[in-house]
Order: structure tokens, then sequence, then C-alpha cells
């Protein structure tokens, strides 16, 4: 056999050893992330869920105004101020 085609061939070899290593170590390496990924599944899902009932998300805030009304509003401002912080965040990271 030609020396030059054996040659490439244990190239290859060792080119495909040296993908399965690097392979191994991102999925290693990313492990971590799966969680966290998971995580922002559950939220994007709960947010979709918020978005497809809200008069069960109304109703909810209504007894809460009528049970604890400061409670309510203290929640209320915080949430209105962390939607204001998101949407602005947002602008800035997405408008590129």
């Amino acid at each position: 056999m030609n020396p030059r085609l054996l040659e490439l061939r244990e190239q290859r070899g060792v080119l495909r050893a040296r993908c399965a290593a690097q392979r191994q170590a991102v999925a290693l390496d990313s492990a971590g992330l799966q969680s966290l990924c998971a995580l922002a599944d559950r939220v994007q899902q709960g947010a979709g869920w918020v978005r497809r009932h809200p008069q069960v998300v109304g109703g909810v805030a209504a007894l809460l105004v009528l049970l604890k009304p400061r409670r309510f509003w203290r929640w209320g401002r915080r949430g209105l101020i962390a939607w204001q912080t998101w949407r602005s965040l947002r602008r800035r990271l997405f408008s590129r």
C-alpha cells in the first residue's frame, strides 16, 4: 500500500480519537448547564400558562387584595419594578 495513504489513515485515526475526547470533555463540562436549562424551560412554561389563563391570575390578585391589601401592594410594587427592569434589560440586550 502507498506510504502516503498509510500516513493519512494514521492521522485520521488520531484525529478521530481527539474528536471523541473533545466531545466527551464538552459533555462533561456542559452537564452543569442541564439543570439550569431545565429551570429556564419550567419558567418559560409557567409564563405561558399565565398568558393562557389571565383570569386565574386576576382572580388570585383580587383575592389577595381583599384578604391582605398591604402585602398585595408591597408585592405588586416589587413585581412592577422587576417587570420594568426586565423590559429595560431586554431592550438593551436584544436591540442590537
